[in-house]
């Protein structure tokens, strides 16, 4: 059985995980901010304690009860879909997809919880620098793209 002191260490771990992916999303004005990437990432390892404890518990001896806690864990990632599939629901003028980023982060903040609520801390707070890292990493190099490709384009001053 997790305790509750660990349950709260590992729902807030995941919570703060979350708040780092989100403050990026929030920061750029994405369609999801975040306070859902907080919330996604604590609910996810919420559940999934609790889902770990309900079959270690009494339920987890009971010969006509099958547990599966894995389950959950394909529960949480359909579910999370939902979200992502709203932030993505949007074009630009161009025609192309909106949101797809912050659809791929709130399915990485689930990870986040699940990965927090198995225990594996370390492992969840890598995540999230990663998932941070390669939004952040994505917005400068593409800027340095577009900045490189207008400068291609101006008209150099020896060629009027």
């Amino acid at each position: 059985m997790i305790e509750f002191p660990e349950f709260v260490l590992r729902t807030l771990f995941a919570g703060g995980c979350g708040l780092l992916v989100g403050v990026d999303r929030e920061i750029k004005n994405k369609p999801l901010g975040a306070q859902a990437y907080l919330l996604v990432a604590l609910a996810s390892s919420a559940l999934m304690v609790v889902t770990l404890n309900f079959s270690l518990g009494d339920a987890g001896n009971d010969d006509d009860l099958i547990m599966d806690p894995t389950r959950l864990i394909q529960g949480i990632v359909g579910g999370i879909g939902f979200l992502g599939a709203g932030a993505i629901m949007t074009t630009d003028e161009s025609g192309r997809l909106r949101g797809v980023a912050s659809g791929a982060a709130i399915w990485g903040a689930g990870a986040i919880g699940v990965a927090c609520g198995l225990g594996y801390l370390k492992e969840a707070a890598f995540i999230s620098v990663l998932i941070f890292a390669i939004l952040n990493l994505h917005g400068w190099v593409q800027n340095l793209f577009e900045n490189s490709r207008d400068d291609a384009n101006r008209p150099s001053a020896k060629n009027p």
